[in-house]
C-alpha cells in the first residue's frame, strides 16, 4: 500500500518520541509501529539506532520484518591476537572452584604449554563430543579450530553460572564470540554454542546494555529473519531474554522458544510443551519424515514439509500458544571415560527436577499445558508430574497440565536393556539405560502415579508406538514393545514406522499430525476469548 506524504516525511525524532515515552502499551504499540518502516534513508535508522534505549532497541528488535539498520552494527577492530589465544586467556582469568570437575580438567589441557604435549598424550584417554575416539592418538598437533572448539564449549559451561557472567563480558566474550561467527569457514554447532552463550548473558539484565552496545543484537536479528530452524529458535531466546517489558520470566540454557518468536499483539492462552527422548534434541527430533522415503499411509505422497513441524504447523494451526521445545544439558562427565562422573545426574529423577525448575523459570505452569513427548522425554514429564503433586511450589505445572501425548515411550521399560554391555556402552549412558530394564520397580511406580493423577485430575492421554525394527548401527531392534508403549489410560494406536519415526509425521495432513493437533486444539480452548489490550505476556 502507497505510504501517505505525512507519513514519507515523517521524522525519525517524532517517531521516537512517542516510543520512550508514555504507558507501556502505547508506548509498544509505537515501537511496532516503528518497526513497519522501511523507507527511511541509512541516516534515518542510523540516528534512531544510536538514540534508542535498551529496552526500546529489544522490543524494536523483537518485532516482526523489522529493517536491520535499526541496529548499531558490531565495532570494526584491530585484532592483534589469534583468536584461540585469546579464547585461552579468557579461560585462564575464570574461576575455578565452582565448576564441575570434568570442566577444570578440560580447562588444565586447553592451557598447557604451546608445543601441547600434555594434551596430545591425554588424547588417547578422552573422548570430546566425537572430535576423539577412545584410543586415537592425533598424528599432529591439535588444531587452532579444535583449540577454539573446546574453548567456546568451556565458556558455555561457565556462562552458565550467574556468578561468572559479568566477568566474562568484562574479559571480551562478546566481541571474540563475534570474531568467532563472523569467520566463513566456522562451524554451525559451534556459531550455535555462541549463540547459547549470549543468551546465558542476556538472562543478566546488568548486560543487557553491554550487549547492545557490542552490536550483538543485529547479529540476532539478522538471525532470527534467517529462516534456519535452530538459528531463529537461539536467537528468539536471547532476545526474548533480554525484554524485561513484555516477556515474564526467561528462557534458561536448554528452553527453546519455537512460537511467537516475535513480539505479538496476541495474548497467548496455552503452552505446548516438547520433550525429546535419548538420541534425540530439541530440533531434529521432530523433524519431518523425508518426504521421498516416507509414504503416507493411505498411499500418497505429501508436498507440504516442514523442516520442524512444532514450529512451523502449529505455530500457524495454534498461534494463541506458546510454543516450546527443551533438549537435556549434555554432561561433561561423558567428554572422557577417566573424568570424574555423577551417575546421579543423568538419573530420570536429577533431570526431571532439574527441568520442571528451567520451565518454571519460563513461566511454565501459569497457563494450560500440552505436554508432547518422545521415549525417555515421556517418563521425563510423567516424573515432573508427580514431583510437582508433592511440591506446592511446582504445583501450578500439575494444576495446568490438560492433556499428554507419548510417541514411543516406554512406560514399562525398553528391550535396550537387555542389550549386550559392549553395545549399551556404545548407544547409551548406563544410568539411564539401567532405567529402562523391563518391568522395573521404579516405573512401575511411576506409572502407578502417573495414572492415578490422570485419573484425579482428569488429564487426557494420546500414545503412539512403533511397530517396525530401528536400525542403529549394526543394530537392529524393536526399541519399545506395543505392550510397553501402550499406558493403560486415554487412546492408543500403534504405527508401522520406528522408533526414531513414530513422532516425526510425513506431513501436515498425516493422521498422527491431525490427532495431535485435534487433542492440542481442544485441550488449550480458551473457555472466553478476551479483547487483547497490548503486546503479548509470554
Amino acid at each position: 500500500m502507497p505510504r501517505s506524504r505525512q507519513e514519507l516525511n515523517l521524522s525519525p525524532w517524532d517517531v521516537l518520541k512517542r516510543c520512550l515515552s508514555g504507558e507501556a502499551t502505547q508506548r509498544q504499540k509505537a515501537i511496532l509501529e516503528l518497526s513497519a518502516i522501511h523507507h527511511w534513508d541509512a541516516a534515518h535508522y542510523r540516528s534512531v539506532a544510536q538514540a534508542c534505549d535498551p529496552a526500546t532497541t529489544i522490543i524494536l528488535a523483537r518485532s516482526k520484518d523489522v529493517d536491520r539498520r535499526f541496529f548499531l552494527p558490531p565495532p570494526r577492530q584491530q585484532h592483534n591476537t589469534r583468536l584461540d589465544e585469546s579464547l585461552q586467556g579468557v579461560l585462564l582469568n575464570l574461576p575455578t572452584g565452582d565448576m564441575d570437575p570434568c570442566v577444570c580438567r578440560l580447562t588444565s589441557l586447553i592451557l598447557s604449554d604451546s608445543s601441547q604435549t600434555r594434551m596430545r598424550s591425554e588424547a588417547a584417554h578422552w573422548t570430546f563430543v566425537g572430535e576423539m575416539l577412545p584410543g586415537q592418538r592425533p598424528s599432529t598437533p591439535i588444531s587452532e579450530d579444535q583449540v577454539e572448539s573446546m574453548c567456546v564449549k568451556v565458556i558455555l559451561q561457565h556462562s552458565k553460572l550467574p556468578s561468572h557472567c559479568e566477568q566474562l563480558v568484562r574479559l571480551g566474550v562478546l566481541d571474540l564470540l563475534l570474531r568467532l561467527i563472523e569467520r566463513d569457514d566456522v562451524r554451525p554447532q559451534l556459531q550455535h554454542h555462541a549463540m547459547r552463550i549470549v543468551g546465558n548473558l542476556a538472562m543478566q539484565p546488568h548486560l543487557h546494555s553491554t550487549i547492545v552496545q557490542s552490536g550483538w543484537v543485529r547479529v540476532l536479528v539478522e538471525r532470527l529473519q534467517s529462516g534456519r530452524v535452530i538459528d531463529e529458535a537461539l536467537a528468539a531466546r536471547a532476545l526474548a531474554n533480554m525484554d524485561r517489558e513484555t516477556v515474564r520470566g526467561q528462557y534458561p540454557d536448554g528452553v527453546y522458544l519455537l512460537h511467537p518468536q516475535q513480539i505479538t499483539m496476541l495474548n497467548t492462552t496455552g503452552d505446548i510443551l516438547f520433550v525429546h527422548g535419548l538420541l534425540g534434541a530439541a530440533f531434529k527430533t521432530w523433524r519431518l519424515r523425508d518426504p521421498e522415503a516416507s509414504v503416507h499411509l493411505s498411499g500418497g505422497k505429501y508436498r507440504d514439509v516442514s523442516q520442524c513441524w512444532p514450529k512451523s504447523w502449529l505455530g500457524e494451526d495454534c498461534p494463541e500458544n506458546r510454543v516450546l521445545s527443551v533438549e537435556y544439558d549434555t554432561r561433561l562427565s561423558d567428554w572422557f571415560p577417566e573424568c570424574p562422573s555423577d551417575s546421579y545426574k543423568r538419573s530420570l529423577a536429577y533431570r526431571s527436577r532439574e527441568m520442571l525448575a528451567k520451565l518454571q523459570a519460563a513461566g511454565v505452569g501459569e497457563k494450560p499445558i500440552v505436554w508432547v513427548t518422545h521415549s525417555l522425554g515421556g517418563l521425563m514429564v510423567k516424573q515432573m508430574l508427580v514431583d510437582a503433586a508433592s511440591n506446592p511450589a511446582t504445583g501450578g505445572v500439575l494444576s495446568n497440565t490438560r492433556a499428554v501425548v507419548f510417541f514411543g515411550v516406554p512406560h514399562c521399560g525398553s528391550r535396550l536393556a537387555e542389550l549386550s554391555l559392549a553395545v549399551r556402552f556404545v548407544l547409551f549412558p548406563s544410568a539411564e539405560i539401567a532405567e529402562l530394564r523391563r518391568d522395573s520397580a521404579m516405573l512401575r511406580d511411576l506409572h502407578k502415579q502417573f495414572t492415578e493423577l490422570v485419573r484425579l485430575r482428569g488429564i487426557r492421554v494420546l500414545s503412539f508406538g512403533e511397530t517396525q525394527p530401528t536400525t542403529l548401527g549394526m543394530l537392529r531392534s524393536l526399541i519399545v514393545s506395543t505392550e510397553s508403549a501402550d499406558p493403560g489410560v486415554g487412546e492408543f494406536e500403534t504405527v508401522p514406522v520406528d522408533h526414531l519415526n513414530v513422532c516425526k509425521p510425513e506431513g501436515r495432513h498425516s493422521p498422527i499430525y491431525q490427532r495431535t493437533l485435534e487433542l492440542i486444539s481442544t485441550s488449550l480452548a480458551p473457555q472466553q476469548t478476551a479483547p487483547s489490550e497490548g503486546p503479548d505476556q509470554l
